[in-house]
């Protein structure tokens, strides 16, 4: 019956999503362009958005590199929502516009900024989204980008190619086209020299306990949460196996997660809780573990972004769009989280550590 109710859903929600991008352009220059007059453009100011959360932000990040990359000398702009612009700050290669929200009251002043700034490219870093169709549209862009066809994609005049699932994948391809090929398959995000050197600091102390394995908490807030979650005692039976085995057990979690973790250090002695810290502070933190155990998190990503090796626990479906790609990372998948045995993540973090 869900999944029913959701097809209905569907079938009403996307025409009327389809025909709100549509209205959005008009007036607007709607004249399809060619991968070749996109090469040619010499655009003086861009504007991207994705407004979601920090990881799907991360992981578009090598999308913004690239635009960079490929036109140096142009001003881009990110606008970004209220749960990701921390991740702006490790990008330094793009300014932060204003955040867009969901409160439509808040919209008159985002769609006047963007029409006063003259942007010559835009572009949705998130296909699907209604809010990227409108901001591109606010933007009155000439020339307004997505990356494959989706039901709003009447508002944009260029599409790269057909969907390919992995986010990192489709970006890069899409980054290839432009004549910007990706430098790394992994999020494009700078730790600074002071956030590393505090890490440091802070993670002396578990260095001396032998080798380090990060465990990030993962969100249980809501039912949807939950469902993607590894069960709260599989967390402490690894974190106990792991301090029986010598490791150095440190646990990140955040706000709403920090009661799990406290219970878990309580349950299992010489178990660690990293300290609450700004983003960039705490991917310098997550660089000092040898391995990070984590579900599909925003750290997970901020991980692979700084080059740490991880064991991704989740469902395999959600694992083709956000895995992170590479030698140093390890999956233990299952058709849910909560399936994935306890065994096979220890083996897959030992593996790592050897």
């Amino acid at each position: 019956m869900r999944e029913l109710l959701k097809r209905v859903r569907r079938g009403v929600k996307e025409p009327l999503q389809g025909a709100l991008a549509r209205a959005a352009v008009m007036g607007l220059d709607r004249r399809a362009r060619t991968i070749g007059e996109i090469r040619a453009l010499e655009p003086e100011r861009i504007v991207v958005s994705r407004t979601d959360r920090i990881g799907d932000l991360l992981v578009s990040s090598v999308m913004i590199a690239a635009l960079k990359r490929r036109w140096p000398a142009a001003r881009l702009v990110v606008i970004g929502g209220p749960g990701n612009r921390a991740a702006l700050d490790g990008m330094p290669f793009a300014e932060p516009g204003p955040l867009f929200r969901r409160d439509p009251r808040s919209w008159a002043p985002l769609r006047r900024w963007l029409a006063e700034q003259q942007f010559d490219i835009a572009m949705s870093l998130q296909a699907e989204s209604v809010a990227g169709a409108m901001i591109a549209a606010w933007s009155r862009a000439p020339v307004r980008m997505i990356t494959h066809e989706t039901k709003v994609s009447a508002a944009f005049n260029f599409v790269f190619g057909p969907e390919e699932r992995h986010h990192v994948s489709r970006f890069c391809r899409a980054a290839e086209q432009l004549g910007a090929p990706c430098i790394d398959r992994r999020p494009a995000f700078e730790v600074p020299p002071a956030s590393r050197e505090r890490a440091r600091d802070m993670a002396r102390a578990w260095r001396e306990g032998g080798r380090v394995v990060g465990i990030q908490i993962p969100n249980r807030t809501s039912s949807r949460h939950e469902s993607r979650a590894w069960p709260a005692q599989n967390i402490q039976d690894l974190a106990q196996d792991l301090a029986k085995a010598g490791r150095r057990v440190v646990l990140f979690a955040f706000d709403v997660e920090r009661p799990e973790a406290e219970r878990i250090r309580t349950a299992v002695p010489g178990v660690e809780i990293a300290p609450p810290v700004p983003l960039l502070d705490a991917a310098a933190l997550v660089a000092e573990v040898d391995v990070l155990v984590s579900g599909y998190t925003g750290m997970y990503h901020v991980a692979d972004a700084v080059g740490a090796r991880t064991v991704l626990i989740g469902s395999a479906h959600y694992a083709e769009y956000w895995r992170a790609l590479g030698e140093k990372h390890r999956y233990a998948l299952a058709e849910s989280a909560r399936n994935v045995p306890l065994n096979v993540v220890r083996a897959a973090v030992e593996e790592l550590l050897a």
